[in-house]
């Protein structure tokens, strides 16, 4: 599948000037989201001139900022040959339009970058899928402006002309709403198989990783499975989930997933495109919510993904909080505090092999004090039950006897619902042991 990207390729080796808006006298936040902003644009490697900030100022529905700023923008375009502007905020296309024709420069908005950013980090057909469904959205409203040139091609003005352009714009629409009907049809078959997948795994322990993009989840992800791949350090490095065994050695087994990052003002129509990769989190026993806690912000960060979990309705799955890249936070005595403020955390480096080896004991402990300790007798023709005991539970005790298996174990909940019907009490299993001279 060809890869769009919604920024123009004349762009590329040219700065461009990231501008945001203000509604307080304190700056502070707005340079962090236009830090953010500028990171955003570094992963697709553009650089920046400046950075423009409207302060206090009413939007304007025609074009978003007010003039003066609009001048100030364009004389410093024209001083550092600046093709792109990057607005820190939803822009119509009707001012997405005006701003172009006042400036002479490309404009867009933090979501088309985001949008660019997944569409050149899709490998996989089903996520380049979700992406171009979340680009079509996005372009839908945006067409009048995309297409002006209708307009110029008529020559002249008068209803004519204005008749044509708006065919072809209609055009264009109903082209897009059936490329996005027929997309999603594509995408609601890999729906469908993802769900058979999950059936598969529906008896196995499922830990899902989330947070706000590149605080480590990936790097994480590897370390935790022992996986000699690892993380890059970019935004949105990861769109496919993945799932891995963390330790094939214990039962019963832990799978481990990764999604796709969490951000700010993360374009809704990617949030629904990427409802068939978030599944996966919906479906956890236990979410590890990884927090940069280097990041100045990684207060408001977190709240980011607590809202996005919320908007999947996964904020009700258990969740540890695992602050990440302890090894570069700036305060030694932040691990403590956050400790009182969150006390099933663990503060750790996803570098240190020491760390990972605490975040896999967390993980056994926090499943295995929800096992039910259990004897069971079971027939050793119950092929199917007796898989289920050896791949999915923890063995204590185990004998032969007869046509029957022996068994002293803990067992997961659902495992425990599924070998009701093969209990037996202590005393029971007790008396069957005491008669068998090769239990062990």
């Amino acid at each position: 599948m060809e890869k769009t990207t919604l920024i123009n390729p004349a762009s590329a080796g040219y700065p461009a000037i990231v501008i945001g808006l203000s509604e307080s006298a304190n700056s502070h936040p707005i340079d962090l989201e236009l830090t953010e902003l500028i990171l955003l644009l570094a992963t697709l490697g553009l650089k920046v001139a400046a950075r423009v900030v409207q302060k206090n100022h009413r939007l304007s529905p025609a074009h978003l900022i007010g003039q003066g700023k609009i001048a100030e923008i364009r004389a410093l375009a024209l001083a550092h040959q600046v093709r792109l502007l990057v607005f820190d905020h939803v822009l119509t296309g009707t001012q997405q339009r005006n701003l172009e024709e006042m400036t002479g420069c490309q404009v867009l908005d933090r979501a088309g970058v985001i949008l660019d950013i997944f569409a050149h980090h899709a490998h996989s057909s089903q996520a380049q899928t979700q992406v171009e469904i979340a680009q079509l959205h996005y372009l839908l409203p945006r067409l009048t402006g995309a297409w002006t040139h209708f307009h110029r091609q008529a020559g002249g003005g008068g209803v004519t002309s204005r008749g044509m352009g708006e065919k072809q714009i209609e055009v264009d629409r109903r082209r897009a709403r059936e490329r996005i009907a027929r997309l999603q049809k594509r995408l609601e078959q890999v729906r469908k198989e993802k769900i058979v997948q999950r059936k598969s795994r529906q008896n196995e322990l499922k830990v899902s990783l989330v947070g706000y993009t590149n605080s480590g989840k990936t790097t994480l992800m590897h370390g935790l499975t022992r996986s000699e791949q690892h993380g890059k350090d970019e935004l949105f490095a990861t769109l496919d989930t993945s799932v891995r065994v963390i330790d094939p050695a214990r039962k019963p087994k832990i799978l481990l997933s990764d999604t796709v990052g969490f951000i700010r003002k993360l374009p809704p129509s990617l949030l629904e495109s990427f409802k068939s990769t978030l599944d996966e989190a919906c479906n956890a026993d236990l979410l590890l919510h990884v927090v940069d806690i280097s990041h100045p912000d990684f207060r408001e960060q977190m709240e980011v993904t607590e809202s996005v979990l919320s908007e999947i309705a996964a904020k009700d799955i258990p969740t540890m909080v695992i602050f990440n890249k302890i090894d570069l936070a700036d305060d030694p005595f932040l691990p403590r505090i956050l400790k009182r403020r969150f006390p099933d955390s663990i503060a750790i480096s996803s570098l240190h092999s020491t760390d990972l080896r605490r975040v896999r004991e967390h993980l056994f402990a926090f499943f295995q004090k929800k096992f039910h300790p259990l004897y069971l007798k079971i027939a050793v023709t119950e092929q199917n039950s007796l898989s289920l005991v050896y791949n999915n539970c923890v063995l204590q005790g185990v004998f032969y006897q007869g046509a029957y298996a022996f068994f002293s174990l803990q067992a997961p909940e659902r495992i425990y619902v599924k070998l009701q019907r093969f209990v037996i009490t202590e005393q029971d299993f007790q008396g069957e042991l005491s008669d068998e001279p090769n239990a062990h």
